[in-house]
């Protein structure tokens, strides 16, 4: 009885001290899941741009203002993270946080020296000081256990080693492993050397001490030493696989110096990592399709020429290169010196819209040659012409009278491709312009006209690269990219695979003015496509090329907008885009296989249309099948002659008379009124015979000047009489002479080939011409007085 009710007495204070515990445990656990981690370990790291090949290319500052990358575990070399288990805490993945065997140890050392030698710190322990810095007391070091046990309740072993591989320090605002490798030895940390190793963990251990600085070297040399030495004890150093002494791998790694200043982070592509990166979650780290190799031939050529450039009064530059299969950006420069403060380097040209020159025209090609209504054999008129108050002139202030599409293109000939677009629309145009990637049109209808086809709108660089690697991918338009992850080829088709191919073989041709001298000298190969364009007061260089496997665009100006002399495509930009294109092997020497969709047709040799009869001369030309040009040649007409008279004779007048049939040239009245202002003149069919009237086949008239819905301002204080304005207009040669009227009233009459002035009053006015025929074509005009 008396051994019961002592076991019984003791019981409740057994039940106290049993109920103290669980509710002790329980307060730790609520504790440890409802007090915050340390703010530091959430504080997002550097954000990280990368190349394609999985190297570091661009490096931000964290918004704490470090350098810090974060980096999975498995990204990092496995010697290094089993290494730095070993030296910091061998039984990291069996303790708590705390390990009891290493404070254990650490009293008895510091009891026998004297002094703390030891603080038993484990991994863990280490994550909690680096997020919370605190003076090196004991009463420190109890809450640092505290936090550490609070870390492994609430984390994975993984992600606490992975917050100590991103916090580890490596001296002045360097953090991290992956960060310190690359300040240390300019490389990640997914492949290490021994040394590099041992290094990594000496640093650490006091950034201060052995920091890489030269006073500190030989510490830091010790130290790495000692490291090494007690790796390969344990047989935890790495690199002695395959039989090789742990003597000779601690000889080669005291041998590499240890280093002695940090180096910076990666800064390449400043101008694009700053424009992917854009919107980015700090901390991220992006995957970019940017190739290193191809980036560091870019920067080469512009380096090589930047001082000539200057010289030129250009400081302003910017290639974008493409990768045609994929629309993967592989380059981008947007200066020629992101640090240069007094031109702008900072500002990414190749974002910046600019004239545009002559880069639109192979579209306008492309565009004419899908609906139909050319080939690039057909003949289209160069010579003067005036919209309105808009008179386009050719570059070189030269004509042809009449030229191919192809040569008009080669040669880049503004006036050709001014009515080309003036036929076709500008709305329409603009529409294939947004459709195949041309983003940063004026979206407002009506504020663009007829200078759209010789630089009259704004594109970046950027832009241009979208809608040339169309043209290169058979007319399927794809918005570029920049991210690593693979894309579908699929695009939204806008002109034809045909009128692609047409255009790119007319783009082929070496002999053409805009050919650089130096590239004649080059090892380029022949099957490149190119465009050069020079904007309007030389504000612009362009040059773009479509390669086999790259389109490339070339960029020279100023961002303020002066102008230079120098800035003309050909000879600016043009050099450098050969040369970057020799620099990519880029080019192939066979010809490119025509698309199924073309077939040969025969056209006339003079005109390029269909032939008619009088089409003696014939060559083979290709053309989409289902989209064949029906207009046939105009310009060899087929007529009855008097022998006797000369005249020409129809099918009223034939009568008694002895006639022969022959064919004529009919050039059209654009091209013979040119030539009449230049005192040169064509052969004229003959006259028509009196009595005989033209023949309903023949030609309509059509007024080409001045255009339907012109306004015109008379200049005050000069008369009307010297301010005339001219008539024109197109007929065929069986049309007889035009005449002419305004408001009903007559003017008179004259050839075809003639104009007719008229003196102007302000008001409306409707302006007609007849044909002998009868056929006829009226506009409306506007003029508005002077004052």
């Amino acid at each position: 009885m008396a051994r019961f009710s002592s076991r019984s007495g003791r019981r409740p204070w057994i039940r106290l001290l049993g109920l103290s515990a669980i509710a002790v445990l329980v307060a730790s656990l609520v504790a440890a899941w409802t007090v915050p981690l340390p703010e530091r370990l959430s504080t997002p790291g550097s954000t990280m741009v990368r190349y394609a090949d999985g190297g570091t290319a661009h490096v931000f500052l964290s918004p704490d203002d470090r350098w810090r990358i974060p980096v999975h575990l498995d990204e990092v070399d496995p010697d290094y993270v089993a290494a730095v288990i070993e030296i910091e805490d061998a039984r990291f993945h069996s303790h708590p946080g705390v390990d009891p065997v290493a404070v254990g140890r650490a009293v008895i050392q510091n009891l026998q020296a004297g002094t703390v030698v030891s603080g038993a710190s484990t991994i863990t322990m280490q994550v909690v000081r680096l997020a919370e810095p605190r003076p090196r007391t004991l009463r420190s070091k109890v809450i640092e256990a505290a936090r550490a046990v609070q870390l492994e309740l609430r984390l994975s072993k993984e992600e606490i080693l992975s917050l100590y591989l991103d916090l580890v320090p490596y001296g002045a605002n360097v953090e991290g492993i992956e960060a310190g490798s690359l300040a240390l030895f300019g490389h990640s940390a997914d492949h290490l050397t021994p040394a590099e190793i041992c290094t990594l963990i000496a640093i650490p251990q006091d950034p201060n001490g052995r920091g890489p600085r030269e006073a500190n070297a030989a510490r830091l040399t010790a130290a790495r030493d000692d490291i090494c030495a007690r790796l390969a004890m344990r047989d935890a150093l790495p690199g002695t696989e395959g039989g090789r002494e742990r003597d000779t791998v601690l000889a080669e790694a005291a041998e590499q110096p240890v280093p002695v200043l940090l180096r910076r982070q990666p800064r390449d592509l400043p101008h694009a990592a700053r424009w992917v990166s854009g919107g980015a979650t700090p901390g991220s780290r992006i995957d970019t399709s940017f190739d290193r190799g191809v980036q560091a031939l870019v920067e080469r050529e512009l380096a090589a020429v930047r001082a000539e450039r200057q010289r030129q009064g250009v400081h302003n530059t910017a290639v974008v290169v493409v990768e045609r299969e994929t629309a993967s950006l592989r380059a981008l420069v947007g200066s020629f010196d992101f640090w240069e403060a007094e031109h702008g380097g900072q500002i990414p040209a190749f974002a910046r819209p600019r004239s545009t020159g002559s880069t639109l025209k192979p579209f306008l090609a492309a565009r004419a040659i899908d609906r139909g209504l050319l080939l690039p054999e057909t003949l289209v008129v160069d010579v003067p012409t005036q919209f309105g108050a808009y008179t386009p002139e050719n570059y070189d202030g030269t004509y042809t009278g009449m030229v191919s599409l192809e040569e008009a293109l080669a040669r880049s000939l503004n006036v050709p491709f001014v009515n080309l677009l003036a036929d076709m629309g500008v709305e329409p145009f603009l529409g294939d312009l947004r459709a195949l990637g041309a983003s940063s049109l004026d979206p407002r209808p009506g504020h663009y006209g007829l200078s759209l086809a010789v630089g009259g709108a704004e594109l970046s660089p950027l832009e241009l690269a979208t809608i040339y690697t169309a043209l290169a991918e058979d007319g399927r338009a794809r918005s570029l990219r920049w991210e690593a992850e693979p894309r579908d080829r699929d695009g939204v088709a806008v002109y034809s695979p045909g009128a692609s191919f047409l255009v790119r073989e007319t783009l082929r041709q070496r002999d053409r003015p805009d050919f650089p001298d130096r590239a004649q000298l080059a090892r380029v190969p022949r099957r490149i496509a190119w465009k050069t364009g020079t904007s309007f007061g030389h504000r612009d260089a362009w040059a773009i090329g479509i390669g086999e496997r790259y389109v490339v665009v070339v960029w020279f100006g100023n961002l303020d907008q002066t102008p230079s002399g120098h800035l003309v495509g050909a000879t600016s930009a043009g050099p450098v885009l050969f040369d970057l294109l020799e620099g990519l092997g880029d080019g192939a020497e066979a010809a490119e296989p025509a698309p199924d969709e073309l077939e040969p047709i025969q056209v006339c040799a003079l005109s390029g249309k269909l032939p008619r009869s009088g089409c003696s001369h014939r060559v083979d030309a290709l053309a989409r099948q289902r989209k064949v040009p029906t207009d046939r040649c105009a310009l060899h007409q087929r007529i009855e002659v008097d022998t006797a008279t000369g005249e020409r004779v129809g099918p009223g007048c034939r009568a008694g008379r002895d006639t022969e049939s022959r064919v004529v040239v009919a050039w059209p009245g654009a091209v013979r009124r040119w030539l009449a202002d230049r005192h040169r003149s064509l052969p004229e069919p003959p006259p028509l015979a009196a009595a005989c009237t033209p023949p309903s086949t023949s030609q309509p008239p059509r007024i080409v000047s001045p255009a339907a819905g012109e306004v015109t301002l008379l200049m005050a204080g000069l008369a009307p009489s010297d301010q005339e304005i001219p008539l024109e207009a197109d007929a065929g040669v069986s049309s007889g002479a035009l005449s002419w009227f305004v408001d009903g009233v007559f003017l008179g009459a004259a050839a075809p080939h003639e104009r007719m002035w008229w003196t102007p009053e302000p008001g409306l006015h409707r302006v007609t011409v007849l044909d002998e025929r009868g056929a006829s074509h009226q506009i409306d005009l506007t003029v508005r007085g002077g004052g």
